[in-house]
């Protein structure tokens, strides 16, 4: 049963992980105008040639193989058959407010994503590509979304699983292989590391306006359904 107790137990961790994601979007901004600065000249940044030559130090044949595998787990149409099952999952719990609020989210970050990407208009790292792909460089659509999506879905399982150990893993899980499909497209060469960080950045600040306005809004409901 949801108790009373329960709901200020998760009120609480949920402000935790709220300030969490304050953190993250302000020290990534802040990293990203401190040591990126210089990343939108002709082929990138020290740090973006940096890590691309690291990068060319450490490709092999069977690191090629899951690093592309994690990249294509990314792809627009990987990502929006994974939206609509969490949609769907969310609609069989009865949680239409849940269903709506990723939905919307999600594509309003990729619209976001993509007029960043116009508005910039930096092209793609020369050199050996894994996969093809077209358009822009920044900010990496794949680290926007898959970051968006990820800590999004960690609010709602810190929200409902009961089970917090169990929820705290699975949330880390999810955080870690959205960080790696990011990193996996300056592995295949299709991304500076200076666009999955700005992706990051973007994802984090507008999930946490968003997870911020949704919250008071629910505590509102909550309010009035004890009342």
């Amino acid at each position: 049963m949801y108790t009373i107790s329960s709901r200020e137990d998760n009120k609480s961790n949920l402000g935790y992980y709220l300030c969490f994601l304050a953190v993250m979007a302000i020290g990534w901004i802040a990293f990203f105008i401190i040591k990126l600065r210089d990343s939108f000249n002709a082929g990138g940044g020290k740090i973006d040639k940096l890590v691309i030559n690291y990068i060319k130090t450490i490709r092999s044949d069977k690191l090629n193989t899951i690093m592309v595998f994690i990249s294509k787990s990314g792809d627009t149409i990987v990502a929006i058959i994974f939206t609509i099952l969490i949609i769907l999952y969310f609609y069989m719990r009865n949680k239409i407010r849940e269903a709506m609020f990723y939905a919307v989210n999600i594509l309003g970050i990729a619209i976001v994503s993509q007029s960043v990407k116009f508005l910039c208009g930096r092209e793609r790292p020369e050199g050996d590509w894994l996969v093809d792909i077209g358009g822009y460089s920044f900010p990496s659509g794949h680290a926007i979304i898959s970051m968006a999506g990820a800590l999004i879905l960690i609010y709602f399982i810190l929200s409902f699983l009961n089970n917090r150990i169990l929820a705290y893993i699975i949330s880390i899980v999810i955080f870690i292989y959205a960080s790696l499909i990011g990193l996996s497209r300056v592995y295949v060469g299709v991304h500076y590391i200076s666009d999955v960080i700005g992706g990051w950045a973007l994802a984090s600040v507008w999930v946490f306006i968003a997870l911020s306005i949704f919250r008071r809004r629910s505590m509102k409901n909550i309010t009035k359904y004890i009342s």
